[in-house]
């Protein structure tokens, strides 16, 4: 599942780094960034979501863009693990790799492409046995004429827009569209979706509503001309956790099970499954108000001392955190110092007398009793934390933990998994 460590990576070093603890005890010598993902905290997400909106509905894990920066492989193999049987991702692409992971490799585990089955990759989606999401009738003769050529069925989502004004079938012609796509040869119309526009705003309820009602009333048409699909599908993370009542008996999550709920979850367990780690890699003296870094906007009124971290915009930390965010040195908050730069940022450690060389740094994680959480950095950089996420560099490490340990780590996009 996982490919080879990047090098002199110690999978379980002793003492593990913590509050005071030193990075290069993962990477002596190697450049000391990773991202430590805990696949026990993403499959206990997935149980506690799935308890949470009841044995009714079935919950799609949504893996796209290397499951939010976690890893795509991985992730879906503990959603697997934890009773997931569908799977969504934006592309074929995205979609032919999962079929390379054992866990997703058979028909067992269904793999959905929502937004990215384009007539020309109508082969490739129908031989990799993807449910391919279609909104116009090209994409659905495509699937069909690929059929005959591969020699085995497609399956359809047909996607109605009731709101959201992006992709999708005006609702006023989707009987017709159904009807239709319901007589091409080798074509099974698996499902009916929407998408939600609002449900993550504390103002959108009443818009969200409104798309309800036209999807509950295309619902009632469909049932009884007998053509409704056996598989309904309209709320995404947002939708599951606010609105308990949303049609559909299954629902796509994402961003909830990597523990970044897009809405107030009581009662629901979801914790976040990342933590982002570097090391401290120089220390040097400051004179008062001596500039530091590109631009020279940050400065002290005192002497003091400043820490090199090598971490930057290029590997997905927001330039935009320049003299904004927080980081945790000893179980400490230390701010960062200056332009975050491509490959680096300077943080201020006066206030850690023996702060030194290789003492770990979490950008976004636990360290001690603080905690810098995703939500703040992306409150901080004008942002969501889906960007966060998913913009996290592909140079960056992932290294994969289980009961604890690490059991493997892989560079995301460096091939397949």
């Amino acid at each position: 599942m996982t490919a080879a460590p990047p090098p002199n990576f110690d999978p379980n070093p002793d003492p593990e780094p913590g509050p005071g603890g030193r990075m290069d005890n993962f990477f002596p010598g190697g450049r000391p960034t990773a991202a430590f993902v805990d696949l026990d905290i993403l499959a206990a997400n997935f149980r506690s979501l799935s308890e949470s909106i009841g044995s009714q509905r079935g919950v799609l894990a949504v893996v796209k863009a290397e499951a939010y920066g976690h890893g795509a492989a991985e992730a879906a193999t503990a959603f697997i693990e934890a009773g997931a049987a569908w799977l969504g991702v934006a592309t074929v692409e995205e979609g032919e790799q999962l079929r390379k992971v054992p866990a997703a490799a058979g028909d067992a585990v269904r793999v959905l492409v929502m937004s990215g089955a384009f007539s020309g990759l109508a082969s490739r989606t129908v031989a990799a046995g993807l449910d391919a999401v279609v909104w116009n009738l090209d994409q659905a003769e495509a699937l069909s004429a690929a059929t005959s050529a591969v020699g085995q069925r497609a399956r359809i989502h047909v996607k109605v827009d009731s709101g959201m004004r992006r992709l999708g079938i005006p609702p006023g012609e989707a009987a017709e569209f159904l009807a239709r796509a319901g007589k091409l040869k080798g074509v099974e119309i698996a499902g009916l979706m929407s998408h939600l526009a609002r449900a993550d705003e504390e103002d959108g309820a009443e818009a969200t509503e409104a798309q309800f009602e036209v999807i509950r009333a295309l619902l009632d048409d469909f049932r009884a001309k007998g053509v409704l699909p056996a598989i309904v599908h309209a709320a995404n993370s947002a939708g599951a956790l606010a609105f308990p009542d949303a049609p559909g008996g299954m629902v796509r999550a994402g961003i909830a099970l990597y523990g970044c709920p897009p809405v107030p979850a009581p009662g629901v367990d979801l914790r976040p499954a990342m933590t982002l780690k570097s090391a401290i890699v120089q220390v040097r003296e400051v004179a008062a108000n001596e500039a530091v870094g590109y631009g020279g906007i940050y400065s002290r009124s005192a002497a003091g001392r400043v820490a090199v971290v090598p971490i930057g915009y290029a590997d997905g930390y927001p330039r935009l955190l320049s003299n904004r965010a927080d980081v945790l040195v000893r179980g400490r908050r230390v701010p960062v110092a200056g332009r975050v730069s491509m490959d680096m940022l300077t943080i201020d450690v006066s206030g850690i007398e023996d702060a030194s060389v290789g003492d770990e740094v979490v950008l976004i994680g636990a360290q001690g009793t603080d905690h810098i959480a995703c939500e703040e950095l992306a409150a901080r950089s004008e942002t969501i934390t889906y960007e966060i996420l998913s913009r996290l560099g592909v140079r960056v490490p992932r290294i994969f933990l289980k009961d604890g340990r690490a059991v493997g780590s892989r560079i995301l996009g460096g091939g397949p998994p």
